[in-house]
Order: C-alpha cells, then sequence, then structure tokens
C-alpha cells in the first residue's frame, strides 16, 4: 500500500475521529433541569410489565428485611424482669438459656438467606431490565438514524451522533440499573426506618431528622464544586485523548517533520492541566470527607449518649436503643448517599433527552403514501429546470435550472471545475435530497412519488472515496446485493480483476481487509468498490470517476469491464480522465451549477470553451494532439 493512500487514511482515522468528538463534546453531557426527561425512559421500561412489578416487589421486599435486621441485635439484648416487664439492667446474653440462643441463632441463619434472596433477586431483576432497556433505546436510536436523511447529518457532527449513541446510552444504562434502584431503595428505607424509630423514642428521632439535612445540605453544595472540577478534568483529558489521536494516527507526517518533541510537551502540557485540577478536586474531596465523617461521627456520638441516658432513667431497654442507633446509622447513611445518586439521574435525565432528540427526529425525505412502482428501470432520467442548495447553504445555489435527458442505455460523462455541481447531481438522483425547484424523472416517474428503497435499488455508484467496511474482501463485494452466493461475488471480483489479487491475500476471499480495508492500497481498494456495483446489477450505473486511483494497466482492464457492464444500462459518469470522457456518448460541461455546454469530446474541443481549457490542464496532453 502506498504512503499516499495511508495518509489520506490517517487523518480521519476512527481513533483520531472519536477523540475529535470527545474533545469538541465539552460540556455536552450537563445536567437536566428536572427529572421530566427520564418519563421518556417509560417507553421502553412499560415494555416489560412483569420484570418490573418483580423488581418493585423485591425491592420494598429487601428494604424492609434491612430495617428487619436491626430487630435481631434488640431481641438478643432486650430482656424481662420476673414480672414479665422490660429490664433495662441485665445482662441479657449472659442470661439466655441455650434453646432461646439455639432458635435466635436458627431464625437469624434463615432470615439471612431469604435477606440475601430477596437483595440478589432484585438486582438481578434491575440489571436484566436496564440491559434490555438500554439495548432496545440503541437499537432504535440507530433504526432511526439509518431512517434520517444527509441533510440531517449537515446539521449535526456524525460524532456527536455516536457520542449519544455511546456515552448517552451508557448514562441511562448506569441510572436505570443503578441510580433509580438505589433512589428507591434508599426511600423506602429511610422512611422505615424513621417510622421505626419514631415508635422507639421519637424525641431521638427529631433529633436525628434535625441533624441529617445539617450533614447532607453542605455536601450537596460542595459536591457541586468538585463535580464541576470533575468536569473540567475530563475536558483537559479529552483534549489530550485528541492531541494523541490525531498524532499518532498521523505518526509519519509527525516524524517525517520531526515534530515528536513538539507534540510530546503539547501532551504534557494538557496532562499537566488536568493533573493540577484534579489535585484541587482531591483536596475539595478530602475536606468534604472529614467533615461528613466528624459530623456524623459526633452526631451520632451525641444521640448514643441521649439515648445511655434514656436506658439508665428507665424510658427504654438497651436492645430498644442499640436497634434505634442502628436505624439512624442507616437512615443518615442512605440520605448522604442520595446526594450523589441525584447528580447522576439528573445527568441520565439529560443523556434521557439528548436521545429522545434523535428517536423524535423524521426524517426529511420519506416515501408517499401509495408509492409508484418502477422495477427494473429501463433507464431513462430526466432533469427539469432543477435548482437547488444544500440547507446549510441556502444563499448558494449548486444547481441553477439545469435540465437535460439521458437516454435508457446512454453513457453520460460529467465534467466540471470543482464545485461546479456534479456531484450534487448523483446525490438528487439518489434523492439524499429534493431539489427546491424543478423535478427528477426516472422512467418519466417524479422521484418523490417513488419509495427511496425502490428508487435505490436501480442505482449502483462506485465512489471517488471508495468507502469500504471492515470485514472480508467476499463481505465488502456481497455489500452489492446481501443473498448473493459466493460464485457471484467471485463472477464480479473477475469482472472488476479484483480477482488475482484477492486470492494473493492471505486466507484470500476471507482475509480480513481491517477497518476501512486500509490494508489495500487505493487501486486494490476501487476495485473491490467496482466488483461491489457490478454485482449490484442495477439498470443504472454511477461512476464518480471510479478509475481514478488505477494504474494504467488496471485502469484498461477496468475500462473493459465497464464496456461489458455498461451494455444495456445508463451511466453516468464523473470524469477526470480522458479514457472515460473519449468513451461517453455525450458529455455534459457544468460550471457555478449550470450546464454550459453538450457534445461528444471532438464537438467540444473544436468549440474551444471551458471543455477545451479543461481537457487541456487535465487531460493527457499527448492524447489530445
Amino acid at each position: 500500500m502506498s504512503t499516499e493512500t495511508q495518509s489520506q487514511d490517517y487523518s480521519r482515522s476512527p481513533g483520531a475521529g472519536f477523540a475529535e468528538t470527545i474533545e469538541k463534546d465539552k460540556g455536552k453531557r450537563a445536567k437536566a433541569r428536572s427529572f421530566k426527561p427520564l418519563f421518556k425512559l417509560w417507553k421502553f421500561i412499560g415494555r416489560y410489565p412483569a420484570r418490573l412489578t418483580l423488581f418493585l416487589i423485591f425491592l420494598v421486599l429487601s428494604s424492609l428485611m434491612t430495617l428487619g435486621l436491626t430487630f435481631i441485635p434488640r431481641i438478643a439484648l432486650d430482656c424481662r424482669d420476673s414480672s414479665g416487664d422490660m429490664a433495662p439492667y441485665c445482662d441479657a446474653i449472659r442470661n439466655m438459656s441455650a434453646g432461646k440462643l439455639n432458635g435466635l441463632t436458627l431464625f437469624a441463619i434463615i432470615y439471612s438467606i431469604f435477606f440475601a434472596f430477596a437483595g440478589s433477586t432484585r438486582a438481578y431483576l434491575i440489571n436484566t431490565l436496564g440491559e434490555q432497556v438500554v439495548a432496545d433505546m440503541r437499537t432504535s436510536v440507530y433504526d432511526n438514524l439509518m431512517r434520517l436523511s444527509p441533510a440531517y447529518y449537515e446539521r449535526i457532527r456524525t460524532g456527536e451522533v455516536l457520542s449519544r449513541l455511546t456515552t448517552d446510552t451508557t448514562l441511562v444504562e448506569t441510572v436505570v440499573t443503578g441510580s433509580i434502584s438505589f433512589a428507591i431503595r434508599s426511600l423506602v428505607t429511610i422512611i422505615g426506618a424513621i417510622i421505626l424509630m419514631f415508635f422507639l423514642n421519637w424525641k431521638l428521632t427529631l433529633m436525628v431528622v434535625t441533624v441529617g439535612p445539617a450533614i447532607v445540605i453542605p455536601a450537596i453544595l460542595v459536591g457541586k464544586r468538585i463535580q464541576r472540577l470533575s468536569r473540567d478534568g475530563q475536558d483537559k483529558l479529552a483534549g489530550a485523548s485528541a492531541r494523541a489521536g490525531e498524532s499518532l494516527s498521523a505518526i509519519q507526517t509527525v516524524q517525517a517533520f520531526t515534530r515528536e518533541k513538539f507534540e510530546s510537551e503539547g501532551f504534557r502540557s494538557d496532562i499537566v492541566a488536568m493533573l493540577k485540577i484534579q489535585k484541587r478536586r482531591l483536596f475539595i474531596r478530602w475536606f468534604l470527607t472529614i467533615f461528613i465523617i466528624a459530623s456524623f461521627l459526633i452526631s451520632f456520638t451525641l444521640i448514643i449518649r441521649q439515648g445511655a441516658q434514656t436506658v439508665q432513667t428507665g424510658g427504654a431497654a438497651s436492645g430498644e436503643m442499640i436497634q434505634f442507633a442502628i436505624l439512624a446509622l442507616f437512615a443518615v447513611m442512605q440520605a448522604s448517599m442520595l446526594t450523589e445518586t441525584w447528580t447522576n439521574l439528573l445527568r441520565a435525565a439529560g443523556a434521557s433527552e439528548r436521545l429522545s432528540e434523535i428517536l423524535t427526529e423524521s426524517p426529511e425525505i420519506a416515501a408517499p403514501a401509495n408509492p409508484k412502482i418502477v422495477d427494473p428501470a429501463t433507464g431513462n432520467i430526466s432533469f427539469e429546470n432543477v435548482t437547488f442548495s444544500y440547507p446549510t447553504r441556502l444563499e448558494e445555489k449548486a444547481l441553477d435550472d439545469i435540465s437535460f435527458e439521458i437516454k435508457p442505455g446512454e453513457t453520460v460523462a460529467l465534467v466540471g471545475p470543482s464545485g461546479a455541481g456534479k456531484t450534487t447531481i448523483y446525490q438528487l438522483l439518489l434523492r439524499f435530497y429534493d431539489p427546491q425547484n424543478g423535478q427528477i424523472l426516472i422512467d418519466n416517474v417524479n422521484l418523490p412519488d417513488m419509495a427511496p428503497k425502490n428508487l435505490r435499488h436501480q442505482l449502483a455508484i462506485v465512489q471517488q472515496n471508495t468507502p469500504l467496511f471492515s470485514g472480508s474482501a467476499m463481505e465488502n463485494i456481497r455489500y452489492g446485493r446481501i443473498g448473493a452466493t459466493d460464485e457471484e461475488v467471485i463472477e464480479a471480483a473477475k469482472a472488476a480483476y479484483a480477482h488475482d489479487f484477492i486470492m494473493k491475500l492471505p486466507k484470500g476471499y476471507e482475509t480480513d481487509l481491517g477497518e476501512r480495508a486500509t490494508t489495500l492500497s487505493g487501486g486494490q481498494q476501487q476495485r473491490i468498490a467496482i466488483a461491489r456495483a457490478i454485482l449490484r446489477n442495477a439498470p443504472i450505473l454511477l461512476l464518480d470517476e471510479a478509475t481514478s486511483a488505477l494504474d494504467a494497466e488496471s485502469e484498461r482492464a477496468v475500462q473493459k469491464a465497464f464496456e461489458t457492464l455498461s451494455k444495456g444500462r445508463t451511466t453516468l459518469v464523473i470524469a477526470h480522465r480522458l479514457a472515460t470522457v473519449l468513451k461517453a456518448d455525450r458529455i455534459i460541461v457544468l460550471e457555478d451549477g449550470k450546464i454550459v455546454d453538450t457534445g461528444t469530446h471532438k464537438q467540444l474541443v473544436k468549440r474551444d470553451g471551458l471543455y477545451a481549457r479543461l481537457a487541456d490542464l487535465q487531460f493527457d496532453q499527448d492524447a489530445l494532439n
């Protein structure tokens, strides 16, 4: 593979593109202002009512059983005097009979088994539900992305879409499998604990209810500062990742210009900046941790002291106070952990909102209610007074009132300088966009009257940048017609003169070509793409200078294949090479979105117009003389 081909691929490699996406996506994972967007998840969660109901049952059960654990030490430590009344002062463990001890032990063992079962079942149900919901959401988002028109991708970066498909769905997965479950369980535990505490000692309960917010509120306020610093640190890391992705994917360029030290210093600068932020974040977290632990232990100590005085004055038994202390511990701990859950829920709400934006997006190009079917097309193409501007550049006309007709079986070349509108004609024929004025017809049927899938089945395209996919050579060629046999794939490869080099690959047709097929040279990639178009066997061929990356020998071979392939088919080709122009039945010359001339090669050269100047600049000078 040539270095030139590699360098083109490296400049937009997936790693560099993803790092760039992360860097550009700063602040996109902001929290929502409310939990309202989370209700949109119900569309997916509501599909599994049985699993959801079981989860809620086991969630409540496991929360109540958690509170029930506090009765075990109470039963063990409480004792009664000879009259049957609760005795505040007695050695319950020493005075306990062997039968009662064995019974209490057996009860604790059985209780532990049911407690473990309830908790584990709750976790299993919510985790499987969360995985299912996220899988459904990812599939739905991707399905809708496949339906959306190219105009949508002009408004939004592809990297942003991929980020939503990965990062945002991961956030939703986290909230479904963890945050929501934890939040509900914590609330049930806190409410249940407070109720039990109130019945044990309402005065001490009021103390706990007062102390809790005094600890939690400062934790929330400082936690927001920690969160901002964490986001800033992630931004700096994203910048470093973007730099690393670009420099590593273009390592030949970096080394060729001896910029290794420059790139290393830039990366080190980003890492040092990130380290400073992270140290500041960890310092504030250190201070917050001291505050929470000290406040909690001091408050807990004061509550225990008050409880001990209550036991001393005969107001309660020691077992009751032990139970009260454990319940207070549960309540305050769950409340403090809810602060982080609150942040996760808001962030997931923002992710849910961004995903919903994609799910509610409708394709601008859609099939009519009663589409006209053309199958197979004869190949008659007609542009009638077509004017078109791209959605993001409405003030600039890509095509300006153009009209032409191509007869079935005719080969027409499109020639013109860059930006003349050649590729735009292809995009309109494929109905990636609709023109603002005029109409385009295939077999006298207006394109909007056809279903896009039916239309595109009539077309086969070979693009100049030859987009291939990871996978084998067999899979890449079969992409042109899913369901084609191995023999049909091989015949298409032979027709494109790709068979010989494919057979020289380590595993022949089953050789994995790697991501974007970068293991092949540019010419080899193009012949794979040509084989794919041949296999499609469509009545209309669109060739975007399909031989531009081939050497002279390969080009002659592929030209012969095209001569055979074009028989009986309509062929429209964007031409930059003389061989292609000379084979065309007619040439359409474009400039600034307008047709400025039409004719054969000889006719256009004699007119000494734009075509003659382009030919003199772009085509083989010797062949023109």
